[in-house]
Formats: C-alpha cells, sequence, structure tokens
C-alpha cells in the first residue's frame, strides 16, 4: 500500500474518533525525523508540511533546511517511512512563496511567480507527495486583487490536475492571508461558493481541504490570535460560536477545514480541536524554537558561552526574525535568536559550532542530539496528545 492510500484508509478512523491531523513543520533534520519515528510508533499518520522557503526543488535552488531539494527530501523521508505513515503535504505552494525579488532586487513579474510555482509543484507531483497546499495570497500584497488571487489558484488547480498522477493528489487551497479573527460564516460561504463556481465550470473537483481563518496567527513565540486570547472581535461571535459556524459550512460543500498556524494556543484551545471536531491543523516554527532553546540551554548550562555567542551573532546579523516581530515588539536579543535560530542550522559555521559543543560536554555527560530531540518529541508529542492520537 503506498504513502495516499495508506492516508486515505486511515481518514476514516481520523474523523470518526474525532483525531486532528497534525501537520509538522520541517524546521530541521531531526524534526523530520522525530516526526517520522512518531507517526509510525502510533501508526498513524502525521504530515510534515514543507514550504517552498524550507524545500525546493533542485532547479529552483533548493531550501534552507539542510539546504535540501524536493529530491532530497523525499527521499529521506520515504527511505525511513517504513510504515508509509507520513504524509507529505506541501505547504505554501504559489506565485512568489519562494522569493519575492530577483538577484538585482526588483519583484518578481506575476508570470514568471507563476511560472516558478507551476515548476515547483511539478515536480512535487512526479516525486508522490500526498497533499499540494495551492496558497496564491502573497498577491494581495503585489498587485492582484481577490479575483486575480482567486484565478492564479484556479491555474494552479488545473495545471496541477492535468499533470500525471495529478488526480491523484490531496489537495488543499486557501486565498486569503493569514488572520488573528476568523472569518464570518456568511463572507467565507461566499468566496468558497465563487471557487467551486470556478473549478466547476472546468470540471475539476472541489479540493480535499479548504484553508480557514480559525482565529490563529504567530508572532514572535506567541499565537496572537482570537482563538488564543478567547477575546471576541468587534462585530464578531467569539470562536466557540464562530468555529462550529465555519465547520458546518465545509459539512454542506464536503471539504474539510484546515487550520494554520496553531502554534502556542493555550490548553483549552488545543482541547476544542476535538470537541469542534477540526480535522487538520498546522504547527511549524514554535518545534524550530524549541529546539533552539535547547541548544542555548545546554550551552549556558556548560558555562560554554561562545557558543551563544557565536550562533547570537549569526541569527541576529541574518535578520530572519524581523518578520516574526509585533509592530510595538519589546522583542530582546536573545528572543531574536530563539525566534530565528532554526534558520541556520545548516550553516557551516553553526554546524561547525555545534560540533564543537557537542566535543566539550561530552566528556560532562550532555549528549547534544539526544538532548535536541527529546526537545523536539516532547514539542510534537504535546500537540498529538491534545489532538487524540493517544487514547
Amino acid at each position: 500500500m503506498n504513502h495516499l492510500s495508506r492516508f486515505k484508509s486511515l481518514f476514516p478512523f481520523i474523523r470518526e474518533e474525532r483525531i486532528t491531523m497534525l501537520g509538522v513543520g520541517p524546521m530541521s533534520k531531526r524534526i523530520v525525523e522525530e516526526t517520522i519515528l512518531l507517526a509510525n510508533e502510533l501508526k498513524l499518520p502525521i504530515s510534515l508540511i514543507p514550504s517552498r522557503r524550507q524545500i525546493e526543488c533542485g532547479d529552483l535552488g533548493g531550501g534552507y533546511v539542510e539546504s535540501w531539494s524536493t529530491e532530497d527530501f523525499v527521499k529521506f523521508v520515504r527511505d525511513r517511512d517504513h510504515g508509509n505513515f507520513t504524509i507529505l503535504s506541501r505547504d505554501h505552494s504559489g506565485p512568489w512563496q519562494f522569493k519575492v525579488v530577483d538577484d538585482s532586487q526588483q519583484i518578481i513579474t506575476h508570470d514568471i511567480a507563476m511560472e516558478e510555482a507551476k515548476a515547483s509543484l511539478a515536480v512535487d507531483i512526479s516525486l508522490g507527495f500526498d497533499v499540494l497546499h495551492l496558497d496564491p495570497s502573497l498577491g494581495l500584497n503585489l498587485g492582484r486583487n481577490e479575483i486575480g488571487v482567486q484565478e492564479d489558484l484556479i491555474e494552479l488547480y488545473s495545471f496541477c490536475f492535468g499533470q500525471k498522477g495529478g488526480h491523484k493528489i490531496t489537495y488543499e487551497v486557501g486565498a486569503d492571508e493569514q488572520s488573528m479573527v476568523p472569518d464570518l460564516p456568511s463572507i467565507a460561504e461566499a468566496k468558497f461558493q465563487q471557487i467551486a463556481d470556478q473549478l466547476r465550470s472546468q470540471h475539476l473537483p472541489l479540493p480535499q481541504f479548504y484553508v480557514l481563518q480559525t482565529g490563529t496567527k504567530v508572532k514572535e513565540t506567541r499565537n496572537i490570535g482570537s482563538f488564543a486570547t478567547h477575546i471576541p472581535v468587534k462585530d464578531m461571535l467569539s470562536p466557540s460560536f464562530q468555529i462550529p459556524e465555519i465547520l458546518k459550512i465545509c459539512d454542506k460543500y464536503g471539504v474539510l477545514l484546515k487550520e494554520h498556524n496553531a502554534d502556542y494556543l493555550p490548553e483549552d484551545s488545543l482541547r476544542w480541536h476535538r470537541l469542534f471536531g477540526i480535522p487538520a491543523a498546522n504547527v511549524a516554527p514554535e518545534f524550530g524554537v524549541v529546539e533552539t532553546r535547547s541548544l542555548l540551554k545546554i550551552a549556558a548550562d556548560a558555562n560554554e558561552n561562545w557558543f551563544i555567542d557565536v550562533f547570537g551573532e549569526k541569527v541576529i546579523g541574518g535578520n530572519r526574525w524581523q518578520k516574526w516581530l509585533m509592530p510595538d515588539s519589546t522583542a530582546t536579543e536573545r528572543d531574536k535568536i530563539e525566534i530565528a535560530g532554526h534558520y541556520h542550522f545548516s550553516d557551516q559555521e553553526i554546524q561547525e559550532a555545534i560540533q564543537k559543543l557537542e566535543s566539550n560536554v561530552q566528556s560532562k555527560g550532555i549528549d547534544v542530539d539526544t538532548t535536541r530531540r527529546r526537545a523536539i518529541r516532547k514539542s510534537i508529542t504535546h500537540y498529538l496528545r491534545y489532538f487524540g492520537y493517544y487514547g
């Protein structure tokens, strides 16, 4: 039985048991490995959800995680996923999702951005990805209006479906920017109706998953959405009323709700996932932060402060933390290092520093690799428990 068949055969069980399928961002090699191990230990599907920036096809230059190309990443996962329980789910594939500007720092044209997205998706399909998330929403900030973004979505869907094997893929679509408040049910339904009508006009099936806003948004190392704060937004119902209405819309059209940015949600919000019956949710940057914190703690506890200095200088200088900051941020330098440390795990300078740290602390009975993995596993398991993977 192949991966997609295994996925589809287990999904009725997931729905019956009201399990929320977890999507894990592959922020590092160790996070990928621990996800595969947990999926096979539990014999339940867990998704790996690489964005194009994290993992990209070789022809477009690969991604920042381990410098993996899509080809390398798929082989790495499939070679280790002996029970076929790890779902490969491309996250946020669409124009400008890999890079926004070219080598001369000019914004990439719409035509080129679409060509690159199609090239990336074609490789995903040829390599047997199980799920493709089609997301042209960045266009809303780059001159495309809502109608244009919907047109991009339909064009990408039609392209994928026309590829060899494209009709076997499970599709996830979304044309909205991530928001800290849920969609009004009436607006959510109207948007999906427009997408559904265009798909039907081209004789294309509805997607399996639809991305709707449940009130989750990650900034710094917290979730600032209404699902996390439980504070009703003006002219809106609270998430406890809003989300069940959104789920009813999904049921009406025969699609499944996909939640993004579930990182850092409080425990009562996580419990609501099974109570509401949210079918799937993604967590990504939190796992990278957890692994970074474990490295920094090892160095601090062992008085290897040189590592914190070397690592911190690289991360601060890389400026990858900027996109995560609140407008009125009071984040310290240490906060910024924790936020963006995972972007630099594969940098040669940092890999050499980690190897030196491992050598230095070994005599003190500290195993750096084991400590990192334990932290990662504990964090992933936290979500698996609330999402129903454990009895």
